[in-house]
């Protein structure tokens, strides 16, 4: 599974797109992942990117933020469990919501934006109707 990792702003700074990977370890322990890739040219004009190879083993998170003209944040959120889509969330106005797969992950979801500090207001694991 391919993924893009970003980290690039417009030449003003009012827009921002940033993009992780973590590696979630059978103990629990949730580690960032920079792994080598393929490097690519960048969404804005500032900043560096590369298309990175997910390994099939392992429970891997993906996190994908863009900030806005505003300075709002939405995202998406893709949990990666031995090569297959097993959870995807949306952030957005400050809530985590979940939008398909197993709820499962959602601890793990919520140790990573700790970890990053990331403001979260409320998790909803209902599904979308």
């Amino acid at each position: 599974m391919e993924v893009l990792l970003e980290n690039s702003k417009s030449k003003t700074g009012k827009h921002v797109l940033r993009s992780l990977l973590f590696r979630v370890e059978s103990n629990g322990i949730i580690q960032q992942v920079d792994l080598a890739g393929k490097k690519i040219t960048p969404t804005y004009k500032v900043g560096e990117a590369k298309i990175v190879n997910i390994p099939s083993k392992g429970v891997y998170i993906y996190l994908f933020l863009l900030r806005n003209l505003k300075g709002r944040v939405n995202g998406r959120v893709i949990v990666f469990d031995n090569g297959n889509v097993s959870l995807v969330m949306k952030y957005r106005k400050l809530k985590l919501k979940l939008v398909d797969g197993d709820e499962k992950y959602v601890n793990s979801i919520k140790k990573v934006f700790e970890q990053l500090k990331i403001p979260v207001k409320k998790i909803n694991v209902n599904k979308e109707k």
